[in-house]
């Protein structure tokens, strides 16, 4: 009854429409309205009229708007809190209207080296566009991960990119740097940059998981670069932990952050990593659509520190966009977002 007073109430007061509340909260999860009109299948000029048109009848301006970055005004936050009601108690209507649909769940893979923080944002946003759904998550490896798609196990999966397999497509989502985190009482703590020469006699904290592990240890070596192995682990949360406590230091992809490490860029280790989508083309189901628009448009650029803050503020988790990641489809023409 509460999420229905809501919809009464922004009726009679406004002579707004849903899709327009649609429009804006996705501007302010993406923070782009390039992004935006992606997730809401519009055009960006028919968006951003959209969103002219709803700040014209609220009397306010909902939006901060620069060259590099779109985000949420005082009253664009509180009405961002409303307008996600609204949109719940609809897509909850929705569901109540396909009950037979919640037997179907959702089965996503997804690469067991992605930071949880990063993680969790995405799967919170999904379940509140698709309450219907039982969303499943499956740990694992890049090949364990493909290996399951092929084999019909799982209807997406998250993982490194690689060559799409014959009657698969993916669609790149983040590309991103790896560098070394230290301690905030390190030496290199201080440093702009340093260069792999530097690490050299350093104590290092090993991730026996890591996707350049085989490639870097053998950089280093044929550099000569001696260092000293204090702990391996598979773990990646009790790697930041240990650089924090200033056990050694680690080298790990750019998205991981912690508050109690820092961030150092090495100039001559160039190793990156392209994390894609991948789906079986051929599976006819109108969720894959709405989840790989959701997925290329997510706000991958925040930190794990920046999503631990903000967790606790409905108003602004996901309401800017840092940094903009262009996707790249491998294969036929990507599924299009569902009209909603």
């Amino acid at each position: 009854m509460k999420s229905y007073f809501f919809i009464n109430l922004i009726n009679e007061v406004y002579s707004m429409e849903l899709y327009q509340i649609r429009h804006f909260a996705a501007v302010a999860e993406t923070g782009s309205f390039t992004k935006a009109a992606i997730r809401a299948a519009v055009s960006q000029p028919a968006l951003s009229a959209s969103i002219a048109k709803l700040e014209e009848e609220v009397g306010v301006k909902l939006f901060h708007r620069s060259p590099k970055a779109v985000t949420l005004t005082p009253a664009g936050r509180r009405f961002h809190v409303t307008a996600r009601e609204v949109l719940f108690a609809c897509n909850k209507v929705k569901a109540e209207l396909r009950a037979s649909v919640a037997d179907r769940p959702f089965r996503i893979g997804v690469l067991r080296t992605l930071p949880s923080a990063q993680l969790a944002r995405l799967i919170e946003t999904l379940q509140g566009e698709l309450p219907e759904t039982r969303i499943e998550l499956v740990d694992g490896t890049r090949e364990q991960l493909h290996a399951r798609l092929a084999g019909r196990k799982l209807l997406a999966c998250i993982s490194l990119n690689v060559d799409s397999e014959p009657g698969q497509r993916s669609v790149e989502l983040l590309r991103e740097d790896y560098g070394l985190v230290v301690s905030l009482n390190h030496r290199f703590a201080s440093y702009e940059s340093i260069q792999l020469s530097d690490l050299d006699g350093e104590r290092f904290i090993v991730r026996t998981h890591c996707e350049t592990f085989h490639s870097t240890t053998k950089l280093l070596a044929d550099r000569g670069i001696r260092s000293q192995v204090v702990y391996r682990t598979d773990q990646d949360d009790r790697a930041l932990a240990l650089v924090g406590a200033g056990m050694g230091v680690a080298l790990l992809p750019a998205m991981f952050d912690a508050p109690n490490v820092k961030k150092v860029p090495v100039r001559d280790f160039d190793a990156k990593r392209v994390i894609s989508l991948h789906w079986n083309e051929d599976v006819a189901d109108d969720r894959l659509d709405r989840v790989v628009a959701f997925a290329t448009t997510h706000n991958w650029g925040s930190s794990d520190r920046e999503s631990a803050a903000r967790s606790s503020r409905p108003d602004v988790v996901m309401s800017s966009m840092r940094k903009s990641t262009r996707s790249k489809v491998s294969g036929r023409k990507p599924p299009q977002a569902s009209s909603r």
